[in-house]
């Protein structure tokens, strides 16, 4: 329970600076006499963005780590593998049919798994990487074109969605987001004993009569819906997913999964990218998603460097 705590404490402390931080600063006294009094600054400029970047953080962690435990390939996250990218391209189709977006995000993210998955089958994890780039990269190249085919007055809208921004987040649109990552904390607790054995292989939990198959689904089930849910409410994020489960582990020593961990740390590093954005441009509107990618990027480059020289030890 203590990396949960820790990270908890992390979480509280960030959304706090995220509440007082921005073009004016508040002090806690401020910000006590602003909740009581309904102040517009914290009830519907700062309040909001905080209650998603939490929800959505928590929820792209949570999904990583689910993932990175199913494949044992810490490459293999929702952002990483196409399905952020294709939640973001069934968005974009279910807006123009006008359709349901939570419902276009998820098919698009499942979609994206049965891909990869059925390309990827019997040929390792590295392909199972490479053909999810491959993906993301399709899916962000049919964005685009839907993109340049939209009519000009829904374009900057779009463009503000994919660019990751939280400046016009609303509590309205939490809703969705924090019934789906509830209900998938309540399916991660209740599996627990399941879920913790996936870094085990196999072999181990047949051994332990775990349901390969199910658990599998089941999996696969709580990825694509926290994706499209965070995906939804925050748009397309990258390197989230790939950096809170690895991080969380590194600060506090927790065991992999890490699935509770993984989500405090996806949200305490959205919550931390979003005031970094607003801290850098208080004037502009500097897309979340930009920052995440500046902190996300030289990570992975990190990561990539650290396992060559490892291989070839």
């Amino acid at each position: 329970m203590r990396p949960v705590f820790t990270l908890t404490v992390a979480l509280i402390v960030i959304a706090l600076a995220a509440l007082c931080g921005g073009r004016d600063w508040l002090s806690l006294p401020e910000l006590w006499q602003a909740a009581r009094e309904g102040d517009f600054v914290l009830t519907v400029l700062r309040g909001p963005r905080v209650a998603l970047a939490i929800g959505a953080g928590a929820a792209l962690g949570l999904a990583g780590a689910l993932m990175q435990g199913l494949t044992r390939n810490p490459l293999a996250t929702p952002d990483v593998i196409g399905l952020v990218q294709s939640a973001g391209l069934g968005h974009m189709i279910a807006l123009s049919l006008g359709l349901s977006l939570f419902l276009g995000e998820a098919l698009g993210a499942a979609l994206a798994l049965i891909a990869v998955s059925t390309l990827a089958r019997g040929q390792g994890p590295v392909a199972f990487v490479l053909y999810g780039i491959g993906v993301g990269a399709t899916a962000s190249a049919a964005t685009t074109v839907m993109l340049l085919r939209a009519p000009d007055a829904e374009v900057s809208q779009m463009m503000i969605w994919l660019s990751g921004s939280l400046a016009r987040s609303a509590m309205t649109q939490a809703v969705s987001l924090y019934l789906v990552l509830a209900g998938a904390l309540l399916v991660v607790i209740w599996q627990a004993h399941r879920l913790n054995t996936l870094w085990l292989g196999d072999e181990t939990m047949r051994g332990l009569g775990v349901d390969l198959r199910a658990m599998r689904l089941l999996v696969l089930a709580l990825v694509a819906l926290l994706t499209a849910a965070a995906t939804l409410a925050v748009g397309p994020i990258g390197f989230l997913a790939f950096t809170a489960a690895p991080l969380a582990r590194a600060i506090t020593g927790a065991e992999p999964p890490a699935l509770i961990p993984a989500a405090l740390m996806g949200a305490c590093l959205l919550t931390g990218a979003d005031l970094i954005a607003r801290l850098i441009a208080p004037l502009v509107t500097l897309p979340t998603g930009l920052v995440m990618t500046l902190i996300g990027a030289p990570y992975l480059i990190w990561f990539l460097a650290r396992e060559k020289r490892r291989l070839t030890v």
